[in-house]
């Protein structure tokens, strides 16, 4: 099921917005209402369930008691990733928008950096669509959808909060990592953290549990952040097209002469 809130459709770019394990795109729609709101004249967002159905993840009860069915991005047994391939494309296709950009929530998170990681690698699946990432309270380790860029790992190996982050500066796609100091998951945050090179990421920390930000003050600051790395984003865009047409002017003038 795909979701749009607050902004009806236009032609306002799009993220894609990845729901945390044992939740729904639903559940993430009403998690997200402020961030919506903040960037109402900026961003259209665009929900979709993942494909595995689950138990209510941590925080989900009593809250959104009855609203399942609850879902996850990865089966049990972490080895059936390719339904969510198909479906991401298919959402996207189905809406038909603009996308610049994937939201990640928890294991959404761990399935937005793997999603930059592949376009990264040049992976030919790859979602080239998206030119940057936000990570809200992310776990760890990083979810790819290439068992070659990924390696399915037990996740019992990553429980210990002295697990040391084996994926080490793997992600130059310009990133924001959102963390909350009172999240029991803030240790997975800062490995995921780890993942992204310094100088082409942002970590905000703010005062809140394994959710967003709830105050107006840090609501804003988040939309800030993101309109800007859009707005750096597309000016690298257009760098890019000018940068090809000049290839393109000195290839033709050289062709002319040598002909």
């Amino acid at each position: 099921m795909t979701i749009q809130t607050i902004v009806p459709k236009s032609d306002l770019p799009c993220l894609l917005c990845l729901h945390g394990g044992g939740t729904s795109a639903h559940i993430f729609s009403i998690q997200t209402r402020r961030l919506q709101r903040a960037l109402a004249n900026h961003f259209r967002f665009v929900f979709v369930d993942g494909p595995f159905e689950c138990p209510a993840g941590p925080g989900v009860l009593p809250f959104f008691e009855g609203m399942g069915p609850y879902r996850r991005w990865i089966d049990a047994d972490g080895d059936d990733r390719g339904k969510v391939r198909p479906l991401l494309r298919k959402t996207m296709a189905e809406d038909g928008g603009n996308f610049v950009g994937v939201l990640g929530f928890s294991q959404g998170a761990r399935l937005a950096l793997g999603l930059l990681h592949e376009k990264q690698e040049k992976h030919p699946e790859a979602f080239e669509e998206f030119g940057f990432g936000v990570f809200v309270c992310g776990t760890y380790p990083p979810l790819g959808l290439s068992s070659t860029l990924f390696p399915v790992t037990p996740t019992a190996l990553f429980e210990s909060q002295h697990w040391e982050a084996k994926h080490d500066r793997i992600l130059t796609v310009p990133s924001i990592h959102v963390m909350g100091d009172k999240d029991p998951f803030l240790w997975k945050s800062r490995l995921l953290a780890q993942c992204s090179e310094p100088s082409s990421a942002t970590v905000m920390e703010f005062s809140t549990g394994h959710q967003l930000p709830v105050r107006a003050a840090d609501t804003q600051r988040l939309a800030d952040r993101i309109i800007r790395l859009h707005g750096n984003h597309q000016r690298q865009l257009k760098v890019q097209v000018v940068d090809q047409s000049l290839e393109h002017s000195e290839v033709t003038e050289f062709s002319f002469q040598v002909g």
